[in-house]
């Protein structure tokens, strides 16, 4: 009798709260990160492409990152690049899209590396120069000088040298930026 009169009391104390702060004040109690995802993405409509998805999934592959096929649709694959991604910059990894993952992946954007969704050449030829790795034209194009610099980037500052531009590649090509700011 006393748990019975107990849930009752909870239940009750639930159902005040919802009629009192709404059901997307007790989602955000419960899922902050889906909530947040949920504001930023807007509703999610069966088998329609959403936007902001498709955003999100275009950075991560630019990051390189595998979110599978660009639908603007969330899947497991998409999942999987978002937990990666959370994972390899130090966040908590729980497959949303958070506002701290939200602004991880956008900030690369804000800083003009990346611009109508793929990667800056102009810029990324410029720091590359600035960092003393290229001596070619700045014309945005990836030719095999450009290609030598990035490799030549990397081995400069101790990353993988594969010749992508990757997160960590352009986490380091972004400092210059704020040196040249």
């Amino acid at each position: 009798m006393h748990k019975k009169v107990n849930f009752v009391l909870f239940a009750g104390l639930l159902f005040s709260f919802v009629n009192i702060c709404g059901c997307d004040a007790l989602y955000r109690t419960l899922d902050k990160e889906g909530a947040d995802e949920k504001e930023l993405v807007g509703d999610i409509e069966l088998h329609e492409a959403n936007p902001a998805i498709e955003e999100i999934q275009t950075l991560l592959k630019i990051y390189g990152y595998d979110p599978g096929i660009i639908d603007g649709k969330w899947g497991l694959k998409t999942r999987n690049a978002v937990e990666r991604f959370q994972k390899d910059v130090g966040l908590k990894e729980t497959r949303k899209v958070d506002n701290e993952t939200w602004l991880k992946l956008i900030e690369f954007k804000e800083k003009r590396l990346i611009k109508d969704g793929k990667l800056n050449m102009h810029l990324i030829q410029e720091i590359l120069s600035v960092a003393e790795v290229y001596d070619g034209k700045i014309d945005g194009k990836v030719g095999r000088k450009t290609k030598q610099a990035v490799i030549d980037f990397q081995k400069k500052h101790g990353l993988k040298q594969d010749g992508k531009i990757g997160y960590k590649t352009i986490s380091k090509m972004a400092e210059y930026i704020e040196i040249e700011n």
